[in-house]
């Protein structure tokens, strides 16, 4: 994106800024007050027209102040944001927070929804990855006479547990016999070629003859059925809910229906998976009309091997960017190194 003549830039960097701070349309004598500009109001009236002709402003109302276009806010977040960094307290608690989740990566993508939430006072949302990482080990575990869990492991830490009732009374060493074959079986496999592979061998007559063999590849597909259901953790709607842009009711109306279907954060979060780095969306660049009002920053987060998912904060259009782009690098980084820990721990 090209750049505006230095006094344009500073203007339209100062409306952004007092717009994100009161929600209400900044006039030129508003900005004639800013020592930084050291511009008369007449002098910001003429560069105002000019940026609301190029259509970076926009004039809600005939008497108001001026306000951010979705261009606007896309030069401001492409070349003017300079955000800046989190207290090092702020990250230490973040760590704390996630590292508390414990040694199960879902865990951790759970509670790093609320992290988001509470660190930038908007909406948290974390996509679980596609079924497309490696399996790695799968365990029965007699928990009672009539119950197993089942406990699938990928190679990128993910893990997947189910209970299943047991008819036959199984006993344990010959449900680490069934752990030992479907290892040999599915080695190297993703999740997803894992699935049809035991949906295959469930199809072959010689699986029909052999009760063992059946079994065992039942009890795969079940857990494997699981860990196919992709996941959204969203927290922290009602912080979005008090702003001033939702105060008209259908506005209001279109973002929790939004947030109730979960599959519109999946597919936009999907969109950032192959990104490097913060990925920020404005207003109808994602694609969901109904959060057209809204602004998401993503990260996705990746180990050398693997992609684990996308972590988000959403909010509207004036959110704190110089404040929310922090929050989420530093959760996206801290997830990462956490994710590591837990990977090397189990080689």
């Amino acid at each position: 994106m090209g750049r505006l003549e230095n006094r344009s830039e500073q203007i339209l960097k100062a409306i952004v800024s007092e717009y994100v701070a009161t929600g209400e349309p900044v006039g030129s004598r508003t900005l004639s007050k800013r020592r930084e500009i050291g511009l008369s109001a007449a002098s910001i009236r003429n560069i105002m027209s000019d940026l609301t002709d190029s259509g970076f402003i926009t004039q809600p109302h005939v008497s108001a102040g001026r306000v951010p276009t979705d261009l606007g806010y896309r030069f401001y977040v492409d070349v003017l944001l300079r955000p800046g960094k989190l207290e090092t307290e702020e990250e230490a608690m973040i760590e704390t927070l996630l590292g508390n989740a414990g040694l199960d990566i879902r865990d951790v993508l759970r509670k790093s929804s609320g992290v988001l939430a509470g660190f930038s006072r908007q909406a948290g949302v974390v996509a679980s990855p596609p079924a497309d990482y490696t399996f790695k080990s799968i365990d029965f575990i007699k928990v009672a006479e009539d119950k197993i869990l089942v406990v699938l492991v990928s190679t990128a830490g993910i893990i997947h547990n189910k209970i299943i009732f047991d008819e036959d009374g199984i006993k344990q060493e010959t449900l680490e016999r069934y752990s030992r074959m479907l290892c040999d079986m599915l080695k190297d496999l993703d999740l997803r070629q894992a699935r049809e592979r035991i949906e295959n061998e469930l199809n072959l007559e010689r699986t029909r003859v052999d009760a063992m063999l059946a079994k065992v590849l039942r009890l795969g597909h079940s857990i494997l059925m699981v860990g196919a259901t992709r996941e959204v953790f969203i927290e922290g709607q009602i912080n979005i809910l008090e702003d001033p842009e939702f105060a008209h009711i259908e506005k209001l109306k279109a973002v929790l229906v939004a947030f109730e279907e979960k599959s519109n954060f999946l597919k936009i979060l999907d969109k950032t998976l192959q990104a490097k780095g913060i990925q920020i969306l404005i207003g109808s660049e994602h694609g969901v009309g109904e959060l057209d009002t809204c602004s998401i920053v993503a990260y996705p987060i990746r180990t050398k091997k693997s992609c684990l998912g996308s972590i988000a904060v959403v909010g509207p259009k004036r959110m704190d960017y110089q404040k929310v782009v922090p929050v989420v690098s530093a959760t996206a980084r801290i997830i990462t190194k956490i994710v590591k820990r837990i990977v090397e721990s189990d080689v």
